[in-house]
């Protein structure tokens, strides 16, 4: 009888030490998250991935992590070309929103809390869009975009001509698009933030109503390569465009030196407003692979930009200019008023020639030979 007391106990005993040994595992069992192992560490905590998504992927997520655990992963768009990532984000009840900061390989790291978190990723994908809603992009929108060069020394950028514009129609009519426009391109690298702007343009004759908006892309801060810019107009809640078109960003071709002659163009301005009166020559025959000037202009004196260069006028109301000028190419001459009117003065007569020609009903100036002249009256 006492052996069978005393074996009883021993198989008591044992049963005990497993049933500890059992509950001990159940404490410390884990396997951590991909910052180490969890072996006597505590609570392992969850970590809620994203849904399953088109247009992104996520590598490398652990289900769950211990607090203090370094967790990485990765962010992947499924297609890069015409995607772009907003932002990572974790969520936990206690530590709340907390937006992630790619490193310098793309790959995201937090620090485990001590609670279950969630990850949101947040991204769209754009395809081309010619038409949406109350917008269209307009048929004659040129979406190879070079990159500016000075044509000279002493050429400098000026974003009214030298711009590339994507023009987006308004598809029917419409008083404002009162919420606002903004545009952007997926791949900064090629079109930064800072190259980008748009105007909301009204329709002419002060109707005030739109007629398009323009994309304005400063071409001397792009680089090389293909993304999508993206124009977002609004006009109210939930009435909104969004149009998306591939533009191509290629380096200008090597410049090639022309022959250049120097012709003197003077204008009498006694019978016009000379406040703000601003002279342009603008090559029709300009070739781009050349280091002619396409438009060559010649500013007030005190104009409220600070353009330069600056004309002077003569004690007689004259206007006296040195202008470059490609043997063989016709000019087209204006004298716009430079304070936003659309107005500007017209050249009434020829009043004296020297190796020059000009058709007033095309506006066309040609000259035959270096160190020509001509004088303009405007009206």
């Amino acid at each position: 009888m006492k052996k069978f007391a005393a074996v009883m106990l021993v198989i008591c005993l044992i049963a005990a030490l497993a049933v500890a040994f059992a509950a001990c595992n159940e404490k410390t069992d884990g396997g951590g998250g991909n910052g180490g192992g969890g072996g006597g560490r505590g609570t392992r905590y969850s970590i809620q991935a994203p849904s399953a998504s088109d247009v992104f992927t996520v590598e490398g997520l652990p289900e769950g992590a211990y607090e203090g655990d370094t967790v990485t992963f990765k962010v992947t768009l499924s297609s890069p070309a015409d995607s772009i990532l907003n932002y990572v984000e974790l969520y936990g009840r206690n530590m709340r929103y907390k937006r992630l900061t790619p490193s310098a390989d793309g790959s995201y790291s937090f620090t485990m809390p001590a609670e279950p978190v969630t990850l949101t990723v947040d991204a769209d994908r754009y395809a081309d869009t010619p038409e949406d809603n109350f917008l269209r992009w307009n048929a004659d929108n040129v979406t190879s975009i070079e990159i500016w060069k000075p044509d000279s020394e002493d050429d400098s950028y000026f974003a009214q001509w030298d711009d590339a514009k994507l023009v987006a129609d308004v598809t029917e009519t419409m008083y404002s698009i009162n919420e606002g426009a903004e545009a952007f391109a997926l791949d900064k690298n090629v079109i930064p933030d800072d190259a980008i702007t748009v105007e909301i343009n009204d329709r002419s004759g002060g109707s005030g109503y739109v007629d398009n908006c323009t994309v304005r892309i400063d071409r001397s801060k792009i680089a090389p390569g293909t993304t999508k810019i993206v124009l977002e107009a609004k006009r109210g809640f939930n009435d909104a465009s969004v149009l998306v078109c591939t533009v191509t960003v290629s380096e200008p071709e090597p410049i090639r030196p022309v022959e250049k002659w120097t012709e003197t163009v003077r204008f009498q301005i006694t019978a016009v407003d000379e406040e703000n009166l601003t002279f342009s020559f603008e090559d029709l025959d300009y070739d781009a692979s050349t280091d002619a000037k396409r438009f060559q202009t010649f500013f007030a004196p005190d104009n409220p930009q600070g353009h330069t260069p600056v004309y002077t006028i003569d004690d007689d109301g004259y206007v006296t200019l040195i202008i470059e000028y490609v043997p063989g190419h016709r000019y087209a001459v204006t004298a716009p008023y430079s304070d936003g009117s659309g107005n500007g003065a017209e050249i009434g007569f020829t009043t004296s020639t020297n190796g020059a020609e000009y058709d007033r009903v095309d506006n066309e100036l040609t000259f035959d030979k270096d160190g020509g002249s001509v004088t303009f009256t405007l009206i």
